[in-house]
């Protein structure tokens, strides 16, 4: 019997990236296989899709960024379907880290291949994320981005820098399987995956077949030091710098050392508010991915 692949697009992914794909998947799909496509029309939405196509499909496919991926991925967690991602968003962290290619041609004939595979993923308050969580600066960035009208890397690195010299780092006690340390840090990440997106590669050593996380303790760091800091973030040896310190572990809780400071909080690049705390558990082998 042919394969059938179910498509679902966010028409309002933030590089308009999608445009054009249904014609894509028409000219580059493997002709034998059965197509279904949807589109999203608003929040959460493809949780729903996906969880409905898992009971007949084959793969269930992402067409945007980051934050669709993880809505997707959710949505066929615990069926028999396996995730497909055409990358269209800003950043791309999980399709990039799993080699996907970026192109509509080149990721819709990675799908053909049908080269399935299966990953860890991994729980952050139980939600569900696929590529990186974490608190601090880059969730702080998170949030603005969240708040702002326009998209893509160059936003995201300008309100990078603008909130930068206004930026106070904390002290958090973090408990990896069970022992505690107390650090102070501009920002802590916990991958699943390698990067934040558009190569910035927070953890180089991170792996989604290990059944561990990788927790990312970035101290604090003068000016100065940020050019380094960041030609290390694009070249993949940020875990190599003494201002880096990485923790691997299975179950992870965070919490600031100011018992009464809530958390900024993301996962998968998305905004997700304020928490009284972290917890953090890795699920291995959880999800299907359909990777080159």
């Amino acid at each position: 019997m042919s394969k059938k692949v179910c498509f679902i697009i966010n028409p309002v992914s933030g590089t308009g990236s999608w445009k054009g794909i249904e014609q894509d998947i028409m000219a580059y799909i493997d002709p034998s296989f059965r197509i279904v496509v949807y589109y999203t029309e608003y929040a959460g939405h493809a949780i729903e899709l996906a969880n409905d196509a898992a009971a007949t499909c084959d793969v269930v496919v992402a067409v945007g960024g980051d934050g669709l991926m993880n809505e997707v991925a959710r949505g066929i967690m615990g069926t028999k379907a396996a995730l497909g991602i055409v990358p269209a968003g800003s950043g791309n962290a999980l399709a990039r880290h799993l080699h996907i290619p970026l192109t509509h041609k080149g990721a819709i004939e990675c799908i053909n291949k049908m080269h399935i595979v299966t990953i860890d993923t991994a729980t952050m308050n139980d939600e569900d994320f696929f590529a990186v969580c974490g608190t601090g600066y880059d969730a702080l960035v998170a949030n603005k981005f969240a708040e702002s009208t326009k998209r893509g890397f160059f936003t995201y690195l300008s309100l990078s820098v603008k909130n930068y010299f206004s930026y106070k780092p904390a002290e958090y006690d973090i408990t990896v399987d069970g022992k505690t340390v107390r650090e102070e840090a501009f920002l802590i990440s916990i991958a699943n995956s390698s990067q934040y997106g558009n190569n910035a590669t927070i953890a180089p050593g991170a792996s989604t077949k290990d059944g561990v996380l990788d927790v990312c303790i970035l101290k604090p760091f003068s000016l100065l030091i940020s050019p380094i800091l960041a030609v290390r973030l694009f070249n993949k040896t940020l875990d190599n710098s003494p201002y880096m310190k990485v923790i691997r572990g299975k179950s992870i809780s965070i919490k600031n050392a100011n018992g009464n400071e809530p958390l900024c909080i993301h996962y998968d690049g998305e905004a997700a508010g304020t928490a009284s705390e972290m917890h953090v558990e890795i699920a291995p082998m959880t999800l299907k991915v359909v990777v080159p």
